[in-house]
């Protein structure tokens, strides 16, 4: 018996309704086709054009990839694919993971996004895309606290200091003139301290002789200064050096031979201390020698 089918106009979802004669009954539902078509006329899943077909004028809907319709016609034993549309690239996000630079194009006009909510800083920044097609910055918040400063004078070596701050720089004065000098902010255990890199000229000025405290300090400046030790003196002439130290090592006669704030002073040394440089054989325990040293060395002396 002779089957008449229609097409039906297809509404979501997409179906197809054919009409069987009054006498036709058995009819079964298959995937994709309405379920009054006969079995067999609309296959399971999207047929590929032009592959065969054994039921002519049947037509089927379908969804594409991008889930628009899309119906194919079983035509001269083969199946016709009808008009396909277009798929549309997702929207883009709604807001670009990371704060768009000012004046960067955007995808809505309209649209506003917030950036940055710190746990001190409870209003955001707000972006707008503007009638320009692009961000600018609607709500300016500043929530960043300013860096910390450096300080105006040269910090001392071991002094606490705010973390973060890094290096600082100074110009330190020295006898070879001004140099510059690096200050850093680091972490010692659980406290943030200065580091205080000083520069010396090399040889360094005699002045920097009197800042050693030992024996190895002095020899480390060079030639420049001598570790003296006091000698064994008699009453009648020059007295012993008050105390062993590291002195400038050139000769003085008198006090304008001597770097600024010493005075020039003969004093009695030990010529087997460290550093004598006098050659001597330690035959003898005292050694006359003029030495430059502090105003308070040179009154225990006797000037």
């Amino acid at each position: 018996m002779a089957i008449q089918k229609k097409r039906k106009v297809l509404r979501t979802p997409f179906v197809v309704t054919v009409a069987a004669a009054a006498s036709f009954a058995g009819a079964v539902a298959l995937p994709g086709c309405d379920p009054t078509v006969q079995e067999g006329s609309c296959p399971a899943e999207r047929p590929e054009e032009g592959s065969s077909c054994d039921a002519d004028d049947v037509s089927c809907s379908y969804l594409d990839d991008c889930d628009n319709p899309i119906d194919y016609t079983c035509t001269g034993g083969a199946w016709q694919m009808g008009p396909e549309m277009s798929c549309n690239p997702p929207p883009p996000p709604e807001c670009p993971e990371a704060f768009p630079e000012t004046g960067s194009a955007c995808w809505q006009i309209g649209a506003s996004c917030a950036y940055g909510n710190p746990p001190d800083c409870p209003e955001p920044t707000i972006v707008t895309c503007g009638e320009d097609g692009t961000w600018s910055v609607t709500v300016a918040v500043s929530c960043n606290p300013p860096p910390p400063a450096c300080p105006e004078a040269t910090p001392e070596d071991g002094a606490p200091c705010a973390g973060g701050l890094g290096t600082c720089g100074y110009m330190m004065p020295t006898g070879c003139g001004p140099m510059p000098i690096d200050a850093a902010c680091v972490l010692e255990g659980d406290t943030w301290r200065w580091q205080v890199h000083e520069v010396f000229c090399n040889p360094p000025p005699p002045e920097h002789c009197l800042t050693a405290a030992t024996a190895e300090a002095c020899a480390g400046l060079g030639p420049t200064c001598q570790w003296l030790v006091p000698g064994c003196a008699d009453g009648d002439g020059a007295p012993a050096l008050p105390a062993v130290g590291c002195f400038p090592s050139l000769p003085c006669e008198t006090d304008a031979a001597c770097p600024a704030g010493t005075l020039c002073q003969e004093v009695v040394v030990d010529p087997c201390g460290a550093a004598s440089g006098d050659g001597a054989t330690c035959a003898a325990c005292g050694l006359y020698k003029n030495v430059c040293m502090p105003p308070s060395a040179a009154t225990a002396a006797g000037k």
